[in-house]
């Protein structure tokens, strides 16, 4: 693990390595050694002095006592304590054996690591009215190695890790001047270092001889248990405790946390002594397994896997593009890095990445990637609709009555675009809340009078067999299209309408065209790209018009709600999130309150507002944070007496939403985890499920066929609201049970089984359902209640953007209220778009790739002086550059 953790005020930082006692010279930690290149400029060298790093912590060079950079104040960032963690089967072995090989394996990790940032360090030009970053390439850091946690009951565990605290200096060789360090790149950039790191690691233990396993985590030594892990992970097990108690989800919350937790450690401990109580913990088996390796250390090295490089690069491919168009090339690589641990150096994948589909170029500072694949994938869909502008004929003349005279402006044109329009593929854009339900219907019956049939379609069951079908549509999800031959048998010829085509990604839209040219077929499109986009890659709706020329229908005029809030929704359906968030606070409905009293009041008002007969819906970003409303809810529920008789405990199936790539990887599952088939597949049929009891034997090879679940227990009780979280039947197989759709608890039969209030049963062991108060903004997109309930706290602000608050705010009638710890905090976190960029767009407004780092080109000056490897790579890169300009 990697951590960079600011550290402000210069008292704090004095006392931060003497208070941690992190300056005991005793057999728990080393003393401090100085590191790094501006440490060598300011003429420090070996051991950390105490009058030095104060020095350094007062903003003044040590040497001369003269001040460092422009900024002196006492509140100021005095640093960063980058620290690093290794697995803890290495810290098990390293702190039972004080084995120097281990020790030294672990200090060149961590220092190739912190080399590798330092030639990315940067400062700030605020010169000749520039406002730009400016490589460096120093840092100026002590380097702190300890071998044991914080204790638990008095006790340390072994924990090999580094604390490298950089100072917020840096020296500008052009103005010859010390400035303040421009951290945000590496700190956003660590998951990536940490895969570095890690792979230096895991790449020096195995040329000792030492075989390293991954896991879902990371890695481990091969042959320690998890069990054995687990035991001396008593701080960490600490951590998780009160972060549960305190419902606590988020990492960096977690971080604070144990920071509140510490415990001093015990200064007079011995080694012999610790090691004699870590002895005392282990069974017979588990200290064989380390003296085991042992001896190991030293031996022959472990033999690599020639192919693991490429194989890593192809799933880290597979993983990130899935859902993204463009991501960060050093997410990708971070990915590669972790598959290949142990088999492959960091130089091997680096090497192979360079060699693949990705196509690089900078964005915004920041080096982006995309794939041939994808690229080509958009200009199918894009080319597609260019082909079809103006090849069709209108389905009707100029229209000039309406059978729903109440339409507005806005709806007419609208229907008289889609019905006069000599395009193919046809785009309805409206914002929420305008109307585009009421206005399809008028056009759908004009045109169904003209001889042409039009079949209804959306991307989730709830949408179409829920929403579209109780406003007159036959309609059927976009995914029993593209399987259903007979469906498309009846398609052939007329207008597929697609509502909700905002949540279609770039590879449903491909399939989608690829059948409409089959099928001689029209297309009409109707969403709002300004709402939640697709899971899978690609803002589809958006390309089509950007990039295609499709010229949308626009439906602007809000009709769900009225007066001031509409005019909130307005300003959240342009983009203005900051102008919709204070309308709505100027009207009294966003409430800042404490963690121990908001949840209680958001369930308050809710069952408020249900007992007095209005439709409601609870919205929160995550669902931590929906978990514990929920328990509030049924809390004031019970109350209420809504919530009656002995609860019952059912056994439910949670989505891990794993790609396809990490479905195809064992690492990600254990034992009780449960695996259901959407698709026939060899050996297994639609609909089967599969308990993990091994993970060996599972059918890995058809992770494009299955789901992975996580098993957990919820409890009901009669008068509770359920949602479901999965298409499936009920008990007797006579009904369809649609993901999404919210029903009632009547009762329980004598075996258990749920029925609903409508008389349908849900078999007990049926597993696909949860509590149905509170959804995500995601879950909440095409429904309309009369009152919306968003508790929305610190603890989702990572989870909250521009597009989740707008849908959430936007599903009432009359009112929404938001529940939050931090009023102002909640409106920076709505200003973060979810916009994402199109490959085509990427590639033709990303500027080429940056000036290579220092350690890159002292790599591939390396691989100049071996041209037999070097020339195919040359001939490879030509060729893709090739491909890409054919592709602009």
């Amino acid at each position: 693990m990697l951590r960079i953790i600011q550290s402000t005020g210069v008292d704090r930082a004095k006392s931060y390595y003497s208070t941690s006692d992190y300056y005991l010279d005793g057999e728990q930690e080393l003393p401090g050694q100085w590191r790094g290149e501006g440490t060598r400029r300011l003429g420090l060298t070996g051991e950390v002095q105490r009058a030095d790093w104060e020095a350094l912590c007062e903003n003044r060079n040590p040497t001369t006592g003269q001040q460092l950079t422009l900024r002196q104040n006492e509140n100021r960032t005095v640093g960063y304590d980058f620290n690093f963690h290794v697995p803890k089967s290495l810290s098990l072995l390293y702190g039972m054996t004080r084995d120097e090989r281990l020790l030294d394996a672990f200090r060149d990790a961590v220092n190739g690591t912190m080399r590798d940032m330092e030639a990315e360090m940067q400062t700030r030009v605020r010169k000749g009215g520039k406002q730009e970053n400016k490589l460096t390439r120093n840092m100026t850091w002590g380097e702190f190695i300890h071998f044991t946690s914080r204790p638990v009951d008095g006790l340390p565990d072994p924990h090999l890790h580094a604390h490298c605290f950089v100072f917020n200096v840096t020296h500008d060789e052009e103005e010859q001047a010390w400035k303040a360090g421009q951290f945000r790149d590496l700190k956003r950039d660590a998951p990536y270092f940490e895969a570095v790191f890690h792979s230096r690691l895991a790449s020096r233990l195995s040329d000792l001889g030492l075989p390293v396993s991954r896991t879902k985590q990371g890695w481990e030594l091969t042959g320690i248990t998890p069990e054995l892990v687990q035991k001396f992970s008593r701080r960490t097990a600490l951590i998780e405790e009160q972060a549960e108690k305190l419902g606590i989800d988020n990492p960096e919350l977690k971080s604070h946390l144990g920071a509140r937790t510490r415990d001093r450690k015990e200064k007079n401990l011995t080694l012999d002594q610790l090691q004699e109580s870590w002895r005392s913990r282990m069974t017979d088996q588990e200290w064989t397994s380390l003296e085991t390796l042992e001896r190991r250390i030293g031996g022959s090295a472990q033999p690599q896997d020639g192919n693991a490089a490429e194989r890593a690069v192809e799933h880290a491919l597979s993983h990130e593009f899935e859902r993204k168009s463009i991501v960060p090339e050093r997410k990708v690589l971070a990915t590669a890095l972790k598959q290949a641990v142990g088999q492959s150096t960091v130089d091997q994948v680096l090497h192979q990445a360079e060699r693949s589909k990705l196509i690089v170029g900078e964005r915004q500072g920041r080096r982006m990637a995309t794939t041939r694949d994808v690229l080509l994938e958009e200009r199918k869909v894009v080319e597609f609709a260019r082909r079809g502008r103006g090849t069709c004929k209108p389905f009707v003349g100029k229209r000039s009555n309406f059978k729903r005279e109440w339409l507005n402006a806005d709806q007419q044109r609208a229907v008289r675009h889609v019905l006069e329009s000599r395009d193919r593929v046809q785009i309805i854009r409206g914002a929420a809340g305008v109307g585009k339900t009421t206005l399809l219907k008028e056009a759908v019956e004009t045109i169904e009078e003209t001889g042409t049939q039009v079949y209804a379609f959306a991307p989730s069951a709830d949408a179409s067999r829920g929403v579209l079908r109780s406003e007159g549509f036959e309609a059927e999800t976009v995914a029993r299209l593209l399987v259903d031959e007979q469906l498309q048998s009846k398609v052939a010829g007329q207008l597929l309408l697609i509502d909700e085509a905002g949540l279609l990604g770039m590879k449903t839209m491909r399939q989608v065209f690829e059948l409409a040219e089959q099928l001689d077929a029209r297309v009409l499109l109707s969403g709002d790209w300004r709402q939640h986009g697709s899971v899978e890659r690609g803002a589809a709706l958006r390309v089509l018009e950007e990039e295609a020329g499709i010229v949308p229908a626009q439906v602007k005029d809000i009709q769900r709600q009225r007066g001031a809030y509409k005019a909130a929704v307005k300003a959240l359906s342009e983009g203005r999130a900051a102008e919709g968030f204070d309308r709505l606070d100027d009207l009294g409905w966003v409430h800042e309150v404490p963690d121990e009293e908001r949840d209680q009041q958001l369930a308050r008002d809710y069952v408020g507002a249900v007992l007095k007969g209005k439709t409601a819906l609870v919205v929160s970003p995550t669902h931590a944070e929906g978990d514990r409303i929920t328990s509030s809810i049924r809390r004031s529920l019970q109350v209420a007496g809504r919530l009656k008789g002995e609860e019952r405990t059912f056994d439910v199936l949670q989505n891990s939403y794993l790609t396809e790539a990490e479905r195809s990887d064992r690492v990600n599952f254990r034992t009780g985890d449960v695996l259901q088939f959407h698709q026939n597949a060899k050996g297994y049929t639609r609909g089967q499920r599969m308990r993990v009891q091994d993970v060996e034997v599972l059918p890995l090879d058809q992770a494009q066929r299955f789901q992975m679940f996580r098993a957990r227990t919820i409890s009901l009780a009669k008068g509770d609201t359920i949602r479901i979280t999965h298409n499936g039947q009920t008990a007797d197989g006579k009904h369809r049970l649609n993901n999404g759709s919210l029903y009632q608890v009547q009762g329980f039969d004598e075996q258990g089984n749920i029925r609903l209030n409508n008389g349908w049963l849900i078999g007990k062991h049926f597993g696909h359902f949860t509590h149905g108060y509170v959804v995500t903004s995601h879950s909440s997109q095409g429904k309309t209640v009369d009152e919306v309930f968003v508790g929305q706290s610190s603890e989702s602000f990572p989870a909250s953007s521009r597009e989740q608050f707008y849908v959430s705010a936007s599903r009432a009638r009359q009112r929404v209220t938001i529940y939050t710890d931090d009023r102002d905090a909640l409106r920076d976190a709505i200003g973060h778009t979810d916009d994402r960029l199109s490959a085509s767009a990427f590639v033709n407004g990303a500027t080429p790739r940056p000036d290579l780092t220092r350690q890159d080109i002292a790599r591939r000056t390396a691989q100049r002086q071996q041209p037999e490897s070097v020339s195919p790579d040359l001939k490879e890169q030509r060729q893709r550059e090739e491909e890409v300009q054919n592709v602009r």
